[in-house]
């Protein structure tokens, strides 16, 4: 598993300390409480856990709160909210899918399904096109988004690309994080990348959350030091040997076993030749899913962990979790059985329907809330071409990604917001007939405009190197008279959006000529249906 970065109080430390303590002195931190991790190939980005999340599960183990929580295993389950935000680029591309959210929300509920706590999705899915915000830059960068688009009283989750910070996902600890009021606190930023079928990197970042420390925390920059978690669970070591100090280092956990590994490693091996200040080999378990190591070990929580999470969101000893808020408002009743597919209705399969405007329709499946709709070129939906949340039996398609003339596949998904768990449909196949769409009048493909037939929202017009590199081109619009009605600068090549918005424009077919003094003038044609 790729563990996602968390944006917790801090960043996670990686196979580089010596770097990572170098930044921290050097106060290199987006708020205050994140100090940036430079992990080489996609860690956590989570760091320390603050010291009140260390003092808050000292205080659990003193109390004994941490046993009787344990004791109670998973009667009672607590449901918690998350509210999914898919950033993507500029123009829509390149973003989260629907089936990937399903597949991982669902994977995520099992990797939980020992711990008493599971989750749902509430609220629509905030779909976000920043291009910059989508190749996040740093850490400063996420505090801002939370602030403009955290929900209250839900687990917000981003979803983007972290490969500018090589991570793979980060979290808040409890407290930590903007914005700064109670019940909008912190988010989980999880890499596209990294959020494939198996990976248990959302899992990882949900503990830290739900304030899990990693079990290296204290230990791994000197494994020696009298400070550092010690191998031994005996409290009555004999001199000069020290005692056990697993409620107090590390991450305050005493059935997780003393762990040094701040890098990616392979299990069940581990590195038997680092050694803790008693001269106890370190051999630290892979399997608990706060480790560093491999996904393929990883399939559980210590019951002590478990413990710590379910008192985040719980009453203890009189006194409210952390993230107790966010049991209010309480889950909406919703089925725990989804369990049968959607019969697809119209259109029919290898049927002939005009577009735009083409109706969906597909039977009511029991349990479900909601349907999962998408569109390829293509039985595997490569490239995927609209993946459209729907919460009725009937979807109108109103959008500009069909053209006529053209044999497409949709198929669906039934879910609810409990349960995202099962699989798509068969795929029914149709094709379009109606208005055509893009016509190049030059040869040479110098340009793009899309999508065609525009969509009310207006559209893009991608100038090639060749033809806009380093030049300003003029584009112009002509209506059926050859009147220009549109005149825009483009400067220089790469994508451009279309302004001011095809809203302003009547419906028609338009010639569209661009024109730069290094290559001269190509035209084309744009449909605004």
């Amino acid at each position: 598993m790729r563990l996602l970065p968390s944006f917790s109080s801090s960043i996670s430390q990686t196979k580089r300390p010596a770097l990572f303590l170098m930044l921290f002195a050097l106060g290199l931190t987006a708020n205050g409480t994140w100090a940036q991790s430079l992990p080489g190939d996609g860690y956590c980005g989570t760091g320390p856990a603050p010291a009140s999340t260390l003092s808050w599960i000292e205080n659990l183990g003193a109390s004994g709160a941490l046993d009787e929580l344990a004791t109670e295993q998973v009667q009672n389950t607590i449901f918690l909210p998350i509210k999914a935000h898919f950033i993507a680029l500029d123009n829509g591309s390149s973003r989260y899918t629907l089936e990937q959210f399903s597949r991982n929300l669902c994977e995520l509920n099992e990797h939980y399904k020992t711990t008493g706590i599971q989750f749902f999705l509430r609220g629509d899915i905030n779909y976000i096109n920043n291009s910059a915000w989508y190749n996040l830059p740093d850490f400063a960068t996420a505090g801002g988004i939370n602030t403009i688009h955290n929900v209250t009283r839900v687990i917000n989750v981003y979803f983007c690309n972290l490969s500018a910070m090589s991570l793979c996902g980060f979290a808040n600890f409890p407290g930590s994080g903007e914005p700064s009021s109670t019940f909008r606190q912190g988010a989980i930023y999880l890499s596209i990348g990294c959020s494939g079928a198996g990976n248990s990197t959302w899992a990882h970042e949900m503990g830290h959350f739900l304030s899990l420390p990693h079990p290296f925390q204290t230990t791994s920059d000197a494994p020696a030091a009298a400070g550092a978690e010690r191998v031994t669970r005996n409290p009555n070591e004999t001199a000069p040997r020290l005692p056990a100090n697993c409620a107090t280092a590390g991450d305050r956990f005493c059935d997780t076993p003393a762990d040094f590994r701040p890098d990616r490693w392979n299990c069940p091996g581990s590195n038997t030749t680092v050694r803790d200040i008693n001269n106890d080999l370190f051999s630290p378990v892979g399997r608990y899913y706060m480790r560093y190591a491999d996904d393929a070990c990883q399939d559980s929580f210590s019951v002590q962990q478990k413990a710590a999470m379910k008192a985040t969101v719980s009453v203890v000893n009189g006194q409210a979790g952390p993230r107790m808020y966010l049991l209010s408002p309480p889950v909406p009743a919703y089925d725990t059985i989804v369990n049968t597919q959607p019969t697809l209705l119209h259109p029919g399969n290898t049927s002939t329907n005009n577009v735009p405007n083409l109706t969906f329709r597909w039977n009511k499946v029991p349990g479900a809330t909601m349907y999962l709709l998408r569109i390829g070129r293509n039985a595997v939906y490569s490239p995927l071409l609209e993946d459209i949340l729907v919460y009725d039996t009937v979807y109108q398609y109103t959008g500009i990604a069909l053209n006529p003339n053209v044999t497409y596949y949709w198929s669906l998904k039934a879910i609810n917001h409990k349960v995202t768990c099962g699989t798509y449909s068969n795929s029914w196949n149709f094709r379009t007939i109606g208005s055509a769409g893009l016509e190049y009048l030059n040869k040479d493909q110098d340009f793009a405009l899309f999508p065609n037939p525009m969509g009310a929202e207006g559209g893009w017009v991608r100038l090639e190197s060749g033809f806009g590199e380093a030049v300003p081109t003029r584009m112009q619009w002509m209506d059926a008279t050859g009147r220009i009605v549109l005149e825009q600068i483009l400067d220089g090549a790469g994508t451009h959006a279309l302004s001011p918005s095809a809203n302003s424009l009547p419906k028609g077919l338009y010639s569209v000529k661009l024109h730069n003094e290094r290559i001269g003038t190509r035209t084309g044609r744009w449909l605004l249906p």
